[in-house]
């Protein structure tokens, strides 16, 4: 098994003349390229929409009622800081 090992190894380096380095800068690039996707696929599937709902409606994120009323009361604090409503007859 050695033998085989090393006469491949030599036919990389020697015929091909692919080192160990150019192994890591593709190794590294590849990883690089797929950890792209993978972070692309996540994100673009997030919604900031459905996580809050899901934490605000799903009882196993939080075991008080209490908290999760806290929580609601806050979230609508902060946004009616944020809008400006008027009204229109």
């Amino acid at each position: 098994m050695d033998n085989k090992w090393s006469m491949f190894k030599n036919y990389m380096h020697n015929e091909l003349g692919i080192t160990k380095e150019d192994i890591r800068e593709w190794i590294q690039d590849a990883v690089r390229v797929e950890s792209e996707k993978l972070a692309h696929q996540t994100f673009s599937s997030f919604s900031v929409e459905g996580t809050v709902k899901r934490i605000m409606m799903d009882d196993s994120y939080f075991g008080s009622n209490n908290l999760k009323k806290e929580i609601k009361q806050e979230v609508a604090n902060q946004l009616l800081e944020k809008m400006e409503l008027s009204i229109k007859k």
